[in-house]
């Protein structure tokens, strides 16, 4: 069986000593996740269920462009992830090539034994970012199209402004990884060729409440138990990322929103690239089509090539979207 670099069709580069392709295949549509909408997000849950459309993309990925890297989310509860997992082996099977994975991990938050509340978490967000840009926020919270896609957004986060709070310095106190969650999160990853595993947008709220012991556990846990490489998700690159940058935690890079509209990069896009481009550490581009809003010419020359980011992470519900979203990077990286 070829390995992942041995059938590579795209450029590589380096994060640490790993060869990393420059484009990555998302998972997020094979898990039913469109960031359009409701009744997309039901389109991609009635075809993925059937393993055979995704073999299909896959197959197209690594057989005909030599796209041999894939995220592959640990979603507790979703269906369509052991499927997806099913389907990255009977692809491997077919082709005879090696699939490495990028698997991204949710770190499961407790405070006083209760799951850190999700409207809580971003009121958290909200009363730091719009200490720095403002009345902005608000707008920026509201109107991001992702955001949107979520049931009852906008309406459940007014809401909560009004009749909850952020969660304070005392309460932090008990903020806790649940071990056991994070432990068989990480058992899923056992049989599969991991290049890094992905802490989840979590981090973000440790980060940005100061908790890098917390970080700090898991990326040890990953690294010294496991034997993996770490990389960690953000949505805040703003704020988050020149904390992480000052932490002192050894990790190998970020995984990140970029995107010419701007879309979940927070607190603005412009504070979002700043922080990125100061970094020291490579950056994983994901949501380069704003969730679909860009045609992918436009929306891959600006994060490869206006930006300067190496590597990029695209999603694909279809054959015919991986087909002119990988001919596409192809072009680009050759240009």
């Amino acid at each position: 069986m070829k390995d992942y670099i041995t059938a590579c069709g795209f450029p590589l580069r380096r994060i640490g000593n790993t060869l990393v392709p420059r484009l990555i295949l998302g998972h997020l549509p094979f898990i039913g996740e469109s960031y359009q909408g409701p009744e997309k997000n039901r389109e991609y849950r009635a075809r993925f269920s059937d393993i055979k459309n995704t073999v299909r993309i896959l197959r197209t990925a690594v057989e005909k462009y030599g796209l041999t890297v894939v995220a592959a989310g640990i979603m507790p509860g979703n269906k369509l992830t052991s499927l997806f997992f099913k389907a990255i082996r009977e692809t491997e099977r077919l082709t005879d090539i090696k699939i490495a994975t990028i698997p991204c991990v949710q770190i499961p938050l407790t405070i006083q034994g209760k799951p850190v509340d999700t409207y809580r978490r971003w009121l958290t967000y909200y009363k730091l970012e719009s200490s720095i840009i403002g009345k902005r926020t608000l707008g920026k919270y509201l109107e991001d199209p992702v955001l949107q896609c979520r049931p009852g957004w906008k309406a459940e986060f007014r809401d909560a402004l009004q009749h909850s709070k952020p969660y304070e310095r005392e309460e932090l106190k008990h903020l806790r990884i649940d071990d056991e969650k994070f432990e068989n999160a990480i058992k899923n990853m056992k049989d599969f060729d991991v290049l890094f595993a992905e802490l989840g947008s979590e981090t973000d709220f440790l980060a940005m409440t100061d908790k890098f012991g917390l970080v700090a556990d898991l990326v040890d846990q990953l690294r010294s138990r496991s034997g993996y490489r770490v990389l960690l998700g953000v949505h805040h690159a703003g704020l988050t990322i020149p904390k992480l940058e000052n932490s002192g935690i050894n990790f190998d890079g970020y995984v990140t929103p970029v995107n010419k509209l701007g879309v979940m990069m927070f607190p603005t896009r412009n504070m979002a690239l700043m922080a990125i481009n100061a970094s020291k550490r490579p950056v994983i581009a994901i949501k380069p089509l704003a969730g679909g809003r860009m045609e992918p010419s436009e929306a891959l020359e600006h994060v490869y090539k206006e930006v300067g980011i190496s590597f990029c992470m695209i999603g694909v519900g279809s054959v015919s979207e991986a087909e002119e979203d990988f001919r596409t990077a192809a072009a680009i990286l050759k240009g």
